[in-house]
C-alpha cells in the first residue's frame, strides 16, 4: 500500500455521517448483487436467446477461474485490510485475511472482461461493466479493500476471460 492508495480508500470509504441509502447500495452491491448475476448468467447459458448463451457459458468458467485464481493468490500476498491496519469505517463483517487481490473484483472483472470480448449485444456489455464497477466501488466504500486491491482484482479477472477465451476458440472451434 502506498500513501496514493491509503488516500483513495478514505476518499471512498463511506464514513460515520453516511447516509443510510449510500450504505444500503453498497451492502446490496457488495452482499447480494454477486449471486444474483451468477444466477443470471448461469440461466442465459441454459435458456437465453441464441445471441446470449455462447457468452454466458464463456462467461461463467471466466469466473470461475478468476475465484480460483484469486482465492490462490492471496496468500502469497498476503497484504492486510484497511480495517486490519484500523484505516477507514469497516461496514460489514469480514475475516482480516489477506486483501489481495480482492476476489469480488476478479469474479466481476471477469464477468465484464467476457461480456466486453463478446460480439454484438451493448446493453448487456453496458450492465455487466457498470455491475462490474458499481461492486468493486463497493468494496472500498464498506472499508475491506484498498482500491489497489480492486485493480488487481480486476486484472486477475481480464486475464482469467482472456485465457478461457483462448482456449474455447483454440480447442472449441466448430464443437458444441
Amino acid at each position: 500500500m502506498n500513501e496514493l492508495d491509503r488516500a483513495l480508500f478514505l476518499w471512498f470509504n463511506l464514513g460515520p455521517g453516511t447516509s443510510h441509502i449510500w450504505l444500503e447500495l453498497a451492502r446490496f452491491a457488495s452482499l447480494t448483487l454477486p449471486q444474483w448475476l451468477m444466477v443470471a448468467t448461469a440461466t442465459l447459458a441454459l435458456a437465453g436467446a441464441d445471441g446470449t448463451r455462447l457468452p454466458a457459458w464463456r462467461a461463467l468458467p471466466s469466473v470461475a477461474l478468476a475465484a480460483a485464481a484469486a482465492l490462490v493468490l492471496k496468500p502469497l500476498f498476503h497484504l492486510n485490510r484497511p480495517f486490519v491496519l484500523g484505516l477507514g469505517t469497516r461496514w460489514v463483517q469480514h475475516a482480516a485475511d489477506g486483501s489481495f487481490p480482492s476476489s469480488h473484483a476478479a469474479v466481476m472483472g471477469a464477468l465484464a472482461a467476457a461480456a466486453l470480448l463478446a460480439p454484438g449485444r451493448w446493453p448487456l456489455k453496458a450492465l455487466a461493466l457498470a455491475a462490474a464497477l458499481w461492486v468493486s466501488w463497493s468494496r472500498v466504500a464498506l472499508g475491506l479493500h484498498f482500491p489497489s486491491d480492486v485493480l488487481g482484482g480486476w486484472c486477475v479477472g481480464l486475464l482469467a476471460a482472456l485465457a478461457v477465451r483462448l482456449v474455447w476458440v483454440r480447442f472449441g472451434r466448430g464443437r458444441r
